[in-house]
């Protein structure tokens, strides 16, 4: 044994084996092997569409030429069914070479010194037409050299051509046309009703969570001395309106305010029902003193509560529980620094550093 080889004893050869057994897999990877694996057996295990075997087979016949599938099927034992390049054959064609009689093509000089005629003969040729003939051989031999020895590649347009060289496009019909709007009117229903059933559930879970952020505002600003606030407000419960903003708002802004979903949340069948009920006609009173009560009730209402906490109120009460839900979370970060999803108060800078952010989704 030779100083340059390396003992078998040694533990070089042991190192390698070790490391590559130690190694560590991790989930992942053990993942994507076992994806890997279910992946290539669902591919042996799958049977291809027909339109899939054609495209193979066709990919496949372009991408041979003429004579290698004749030599496939020469060495399998297949009798060739090519009339074509039978014919081809026979007229003395064979793959590699150039179409013409090839005695004109000049390999090496021992056939060109054949081919010169003896030097008698060529002095004895001094016309002028024989004389061009002979000098312009070697541009034919080259000429025959190039020619082209493979069939033309049938080449497909896959990308954009000037004007004129290729086909018009077949501009669609009436049918087409109908058939395509209508496509585009059903997928837009399809959205309309998706956004329209998001926006419902949202509003429902937003009036679920209005109630507590409503009470957890009132208090705060009851603590701070605030006896009225129009974010207090809550359409559903009129038993926390102050008396005679209810009939102040009936005669401001014609908003009623009663028990029931507001906004996206009703169905069209109650939004139609609790118009007609507002529109229909009522029996008089024959009560002077009941009506002289109510009219001095939604009077004292109006000049108890001013024009601007009127609209205020009406304009708060028309939103969408969302919208209603935002300013009253947004109205207790910033006047009572307190996170209704944390559920605490913080101190002006402790706000911004502790709290993770104004929405649900910062608290996940």
């Amino acid at each position: 044994m030779s100083a340059d080889d390396d003992d078998y004893l040694s533990d070089k050869f042991l190192a390698p084996l070790s490391s590559a057994l130690l190694k560590p897999v991790t989930y992942s990877q053990l993942r994507k092997q076992a994806q890997k694996r279910s992946q290539s057996k669902n591919e042996q295990n799958r049977v291809k569409s027909r339109r899939q075997r054609e495209l193979e087979s066709r990919e496949e016949g372009l991408s041979k030429s003429l004579f290698e599938r004749a030599k496939e099927e020469e060495t399998a034992g297949i009798g060739s069914g090519n009339k074509a390049l039978s014919i081809m054959m026979k007229m003395g064609f064979k793959p590699g070479q150039p179409l013409g009689y090839p005695g004109q093509v000049q390999t090496d000089g021992a056939e060109s010194k054949e081919s010169q005629p003896p030097p008698a003969v060529a002095e004895r040729s001094t016309s002028p037409l024989r004389s061009s003939s002979s000098g312009s051989d070697p541009t034919q031999a080259e000429s025959h050299a190039k020619h082209k020895t493979e069939p033309l590649p049938i080449q497909e347009w896959v990308g954009r051509q000037g004007i004129g060289l290729g086909k018009r496009a077949r501009s669609p019909s009436a049918t087409e046309r109908i058939a395509k709007m209508a496509k585009m009117a059903e997928e837009k229903d399809h959205r309309d009703f998706r956004e329209r059933a998001r926006d419902e559930y949202n509003n429902r879970k937003a009036e679920g969570r209005l109630a507590p952020a409503q009470l957890t505002c009132s208090t705060l600003d009851e603590q701070m001395g605030k006896a009225f606030n129009v974010l207090w407000l809550n359409p559903n419960n009129p038993n926390i309106f102050p008396a005679g903003l209810i009939d102040a708002l009936a005669n401001h802004g014609n908003l009623s305010v009663g028990s029931g979903h507001q906004g996206n949340s009703d169905s069209i069948e109650d939004c139609v029902r609790k118009q007609m009920q507002a529109d229909a006609l009522h029996p008089l009173d024959n009560d002077d003193d009941g009506l002289t009560a109510k009219m001095k009730s939604s009077v004292q209402g109006e000049e108890h509560f001013s024009s601007d906490v009127l609209e205020e109120a009406t304009q708060f009460l028309r939103l969408q529980p969302q919208d209603r839900l935002h300013l009253v979370l947004s109205y207790l970060r910033e006047r009572h620094t307190y996170c209704f999803w944390c559920g605490v108060t913080y101190e002006n800078d402790e706000l911004q550093s502790q709290c993770p952010g104004p929405n649900e989704d910062d608290h996940d």
